[in-house]
This record gives C-alpha cells, structure tokens and sequence, in this order.
C-alpha cells in the first residue's frame, strides 16, 4: 500500500522529478564557455554562515563495494577533479593531499567519471554542450583546485550558466543506465507481475535510488532491504520475493525522496521524519497545525467537532480525498517504517479538532486558549533546569515526538508511559507550566470518557474528585502565603508539592493550620481580602468528606491539573478586579482580595510561569 501510494502521487506531481535525480546541495559550479572565448570559472556555491546550501536536481543512485561507480555529470570533487582530499598541515592548515594512496583512489575515480561522461558525449555528437564538455575534458589537467575545496563538496558542471545534466538527453541516458543495471544482466533480468501495478515485466533486484534526508541515515539507505539469510523470504534476497517493477521502484523512491526534501510536506520528530501527502496534491491538508498551530486555524478545527458534515455530501468528501503519513526512522542503513497511515481528508480534519481540543490550556490572565506543537508537548516531558530556566532536550524520552504525532493523526491514547513520566517529572522538579498541563490533559482525556468529562481546561468548582480539590487547595493555600508574605524566596509548592501529591491529608491539613496567621496578616491590611480567601478555602474544603491520606496515580495527576486551574482562575479574577478598579468601580470583597497590589503584580508574575 506504502509503494502504491508513492508510485499514486508521483504521478499526480506536476513538478516530478525525473527518474534516478535527486534534490542535493552543489557546493561548486564548473561554468564551461560555449564559444571558447574565455576560460572555464570555478564558481564557489557554498552557502554562507546560517544560510542554507543550494539545492539542485542531479542524478542520483545507489553506489557501494570497493569501486563504487560514479554519477552522470554531477559529482563529489573526488570524481570530477581527482580531488584526494584535504589534510590538515604541522601549521595547522589544510591542503590537499600528498598521500600516494589518496592520490591513486582520486585518480581511479575520476578516471571512471571521465569515461561515464565521454561515453555519454559520443551517444550525443550532435549536442553542442557534449562537444564543450569532452573537449573540456580533454584538456583537464587534476592539481588546481580552490583553496577551499574538499573531495567531498558537489560539483556541477554548466555551458554558459545552463546545467548540463538537466538535458533531456543527459536525464534519458541516466535512467536508461540505472534501469539496466538495476533490472539485471542482458537476458537474465527476473520477469514477473510487480506487486504495485500488477502489471507483467522486468523487476528490480534493488530499488535504484536511496532514502535521503533521513536523521541518522547514511549514503544507501534502503527501503526495502533484504542482504541477509535471516530476512530472505522463501530463501530468496533482495526484492526476489518482494516484486517491484523499474518503473514503480523508481517512481516510488524518487516521491519518497522529493516529500522529504519539502519543507512543506515533512516535519522531523527525533530520530524519526513524518511526511504525509494526499490523493489530490492541491488539497490542504492543515498537517502542519501539529508543529506550528494556528490559534485562528485551530478554532475552525475544533468549531468542525461540533458541526460535523451530515448527509450525502459527507459521504461524497470521504471519497473524493484522501490523506496519507508515514513515519520513518533509520537502523543500520535500513528504512524503518514506524507508522503509515490512510484516511480521507474529511477525518484527518477531525482527529487534528479533537486533538487540540484534548490538550486545550486556559491563559486566565488574558482570557485565551493556548494550543501547543507536538515537538513542545515532547519537550515538556524532559527535565527541568531550574538554573538555566530551561528543559534538557536530551532528557525527552526516545521516540515521544513521533509517538504523539501518531496519537494525534489516529485519533488514539498517548502511550501508557508518558503520564508516569511526567507526573516523575514534575514531582522531582515542581516546574508545571501549560505545556506539561496539556500533555497531562492528553493523558488524561484520551483514557477513558469520565477522565474527558472530568479534566476540562478551565476551573470546575463544583468538581469532588479528591485528587483535583486537593489541587485546588494546594494553590489556594499557596496564594494565601503569596499575599501575607509577596516577597517570598520558597513557597509552600516548592517545599511540599512532592510529598502533597501523593499523601494531601498529612501536608494539606499542617499547611491549613499554618495559613491561619497568614490569614490574621492579610485581614491587618484589608479584611474583606483576608475574609474572601479564607471562605474560598473553607468552600473547597467542604467539597470532601475527608483528605485523602494517599492518591493513586491518576489522582495525583488531577492534583497538578486542579493546582493549575485553580491558579489560572485566581488570575483571571485579579485581571477583571484590576480593570474594574482602574474604571473607578468599587470593589467587592471577593474582588479585594485579588486586586491588591501586591496581589495583582504577583498574579501576573504567576501567570507568566505558566506561559
């Protein structure tokens, strides 16, 4: 299904790229004068500092052994200009090298680059650019080469500006050579059906062109790869068993190719790259509202949950488009495909709604909701430095990324590790900001339905599940200290958050008893402040029969999402209280309580922690 759906969107691509040619960054341009007027320029094509290398279409294909074989017209240094190589000097330069043995590898392979070109001049003596090349060739002498050249860099060559090998002459004769190589010896290339196209002729021994742009991944990364007894099939290695036709081989990696080269339809997760396509290649498919969500995008998305398409027309819209994805990583120069996925557009839609909608965080300061990319939903699972003030990316566990953005396009649970993970996490550090709420709230909502109607994004006050009063107690209990004592260094969350998460009764019952002076110091400055906050934590008090001794682990994760709801409703009513008072409005005692100064100042630095 993979190979037939590349081979499918190959074919729909206006813009294909042509068989056996591959998107790669030139280093170096080699401009060749059509007329013989003046010398051949060494043009340098390196990008600058931060810039991004130049890229161009030029033939590609799979090379290894001992001699590997070299490229129609496009190469590295070493096989066009028998480059072998900078060393670095006893003075700390680097200059090419003197090694017989680096010399010898550099004349070999360019003396098997130089026969693939003169071969491919004399099946073209009439081409004008054949004639400049060869008598280009001719009179090349390797031992000039710039300062700055490596046997490494790409090197291009062009008459008067215009690549040579975006000829149709040069791109026919390369696919003709690969398609020959590949497909086997003359008469004795293995004929059967392809098992993409089904139709009967000559299949491949190999895929022709490599995996490139993967992370990690080498220079022959295979799709498909089977060089080993233990992965034969029916004892049979390579494609033998696996049937694939050249014209589908080709068509097949040179799409998977030309996706992961577009920005546009590729996003890196880790070690691991999604790109995704769909059946209609002028369809927007909103794919990239994972890595970057637009709130206003983001809004339509979740608006559609609650006005799905009804009738024939949906139905007409599941079949008119579909969406396709695919996760690859790479093991040992082999193609690992993680995930796959096919659904109409119309669904794809859906899940991205209700993804959003799962992991929805409430800013109470400025009254918006805040969605999240999955690499920062990721990066929120690490460790927290409170030094730097930053988390540890290295810390975010293997595969999270790409394992989310799988949850999120198949509409299905977060893995059961992440939400031990994060609670770990957030224990050990006592760092809770809205990432780490939503990817909790992810956690939550998507395992069972009660956990979908429990764990809202807002404050809900009239919510008795033990673990989320406990929560909301917590920070009711924190935002009593925050107003008798607004310079405090170390708060009641930084002491005790750990031990409160998971035995409340014992820490929030001591915290009670010791907010009570607290209380007496904010009445000593405003009564109607100090009254309001102790009837807010008698109220939430009252929701329980009893503290729980201990919580389990789901209720220790609706303590942190109580805790932080709670916080960010405190700061929406000091926002409101602030306002309300800057229009000369009296103040009621609930509103006192929040619009203090030093209340107001501390609820906006609170709020920002959670941004």
């Amino acid at each position: 299904m993979l190979l037939h759906s590349l081979v499918q969107h190959a074919d729909s691509r206006d813009n294909a790229v042509p068989d056996y040619y591959q998107r790669r960054a030139v280093m170096w341009q080699i401009d060749l004068p059509g007329t013989g007027d003046r010398e051949p320029l060494i043009i340098d094509l390196r990008p600058a500092k931060g810039d991004r290398p130049r890229p161009v279409t030029a033939p590609y294909g799979v090379r290894s052994g001992t001699n590997p074989p070299p490229f129609l017209l496009v190469d590295s240094a070493l096989y066009v200009l028998a480059h072998p190589g900078l060393v670095k000097q006893p003075d700390g330069e680097k200059r090419p090298s003197t090694s017989p043995k680096d010399i010898t590898k550099a004349q070999q392979r360019h003396a098997a680059y130089r026969a693939m070109v003169v071969s491919w001049c004399a099946d073209h003596p009439g081409l004008p650019q054949a004639r400049t090349l060869a008598r280009w060739l001719d009179s090349y002498t390797p031992g000039h080469w710039p300062e700055e050249m490596d046997q490494g860099h790409l090197v291009a060559i062009s008459v008067d500006g215009e690549w040579i090998h975006d000829l149709p002459q040069a791109q026919r004769w390369w696919a003709e050579k690969v398609t020959s190589a590949k497909s086997g010896k003359p008469g004795k290339s293995q004929e059967g059906i392809c098992l993409v196209c089904g139709q009967a002729g000559s299949l491949l021994n190999t895929l022709p062109v490599p995996v490139k742009g993967l992370p990690n991944s080498g220079m022959n990364t295979q799709l498909i790869c089977l060089n080993q007894p233990a992965h034969y099939r029916a004892g049979i290695k390579q494609l033998g068993a696996t049937p694939v036709c050249v014209a589908c081989g080709t068509k097949a990696t040179t799409a998977l190719n030309a996706l992961l080269a577009d920005p546009e339809h590729r996003t890196d997760a880790g070690d691991s790259a999604i790109v995704w396509w769909t059946r209609d290649p002028t369809t927007e498919t909103d794919m990239w509202t994972l890595d970057n969500p637009d709130p206003t995008e983001v809004a339509q998305l979740i608006d559609g949950l609650n006005h799905p398409r009804k009738g024939s027309d949906a139905l007409a819209a599941l079949d008119d488009d579909a969406f396709y994805a695919v996760t690859l990583r790479v093991n040992t120069n082999r193609v690992i495909v993680a995930d796959w996925i096919t659904i109409p557009v119309p669904e794809l839609k859906r899940r991205l709604g209700a993804w959003f909608a799962d992991q929805q965080t409430w800013d109470g300061w400025n009254n918006i909701y805040l969605y999240w990319s999955v690499w920062r939903l990721a990066l929120s699972a690490a460790r927290w430095d409170k030094r730097k003030s930053k988390y540890i990316d290295t810390t975010v566990p293997k595969h999270l990324q790409a394992d989310l953005a799988r949850a999120a396009l198949h509409g299905t649970p977060l893995p059961a590790h992440v939400l031990p993970v994060l609670m770990q996490r957030i224990r050990a550090d006592h760092h809770i900001d809205r990432p780490r709420i939503a990817l909790l709230r992810l956690a939550l909502t998507r395992t069972t339905t009660r956990h979908k109607e429990l764990c809202v994004p807002q404050l809900n006050p009239n919510s008795t599940e033990p673990g989320y009063v406990c929560g909301r107690i917590m920070a009711m209990l924190e935002a009593i200290q925050r107003k008798a004592m607004p310079k405090v260094n170390t708060t009641i969350t930084d002491k005790y958050l750990t031990t409160a998460v998971v035995s409340p009764r014992a820490v929030l019952t001591r915290l009670r008893i010791g907010a009570r002076p607290h209380l007496r110091t904010i009445a000593r400055t405003s009564e109607p402040a100090g009254r309001a906050m102790e009837n807010r934590m008698r109220d939430a008090f009252d929701l329980l029969d009893t503290l729980p001794a201990h919580l389990n682990a789901e209720q220790q994760a609706l303590f942190i999402l109580g805790y932080e709801h709670q916080r960010a409703h405190s700061a929406r009513a000091a926002a409101e209280a602030i306002r309300a008072r800057e229009v000369g409005k009296e103040l009621s005692g609930e509103q006192t309580a929040d619009a203090l100064p030093e209340a107001a100042a501390d609820a906006s630095t609170t709020d920002s922690t959670l941004g």
